[in-house]
């Protein structure tokens, strides 16, 4: 296995656009395949799927324990209304933390809105746990 897992940018041409970007290539249904040929892989959604792939994203998170929904440039007031469909709390545990830094400032202030959503525990987890059962090299929590 690779020492960090593939991380896919889950855009939607509604969102954001980037020169070049082909954000139809981006809808998380087109990694059903790698996630089933590849079951060991660690596989990782950044932005969390963006517009209109959140359930997209979301489902396969919930239903393949390799697939993680990173959160960087998600404002975290929004992310209940992103994931309405979803018992907030159980998909949290597929959460990785992820800042956008430079693009999005206040990474401390993050970090605590979405802490404020959660249980104390998933919000370790989210915070920093998942992240280090995710990304070989981390290092380990005391």
């Amino acid at each position: 296995m690779p020492s960090t897992p593939p991380t896919t940018c889950s855009r939607s041409a509604a969102s954001r656009s980037f020169p070049g970007s082909a954000n139809e290539n981006a809808d998380p249904a087109f990694l059903i395949p790698v996630v089933r040929d590849f079951p060991g892989l660690d596989v990782v959604l950044a932005h969390g799927g963006r517009g209109w792939w959140y359930d997209a994203a979301a489902f396969l998170a919930l239903s393949n324990d390799t697939v993680w929904l990173e959160l960087s440039g998600l404002p975290p007031k929004r992310l209940p209304e992103y994931y309405a469909r979803y018992d907030l709390t159980r998909l949290a545990g597929k959460w990785i933390f992820g800042t956008d830094w430079p693009g999005v400032p206040g990474t401390a202030a993050n970090a605590r809105a979405v802490a404020g959503l959660l249980p104390d525990d998933v919000a370790r987890a989210v915070l920093a746990g998942n992240a280090r059962a995710v990304y070989a090299g981390l290092p380990q929590e005391k």
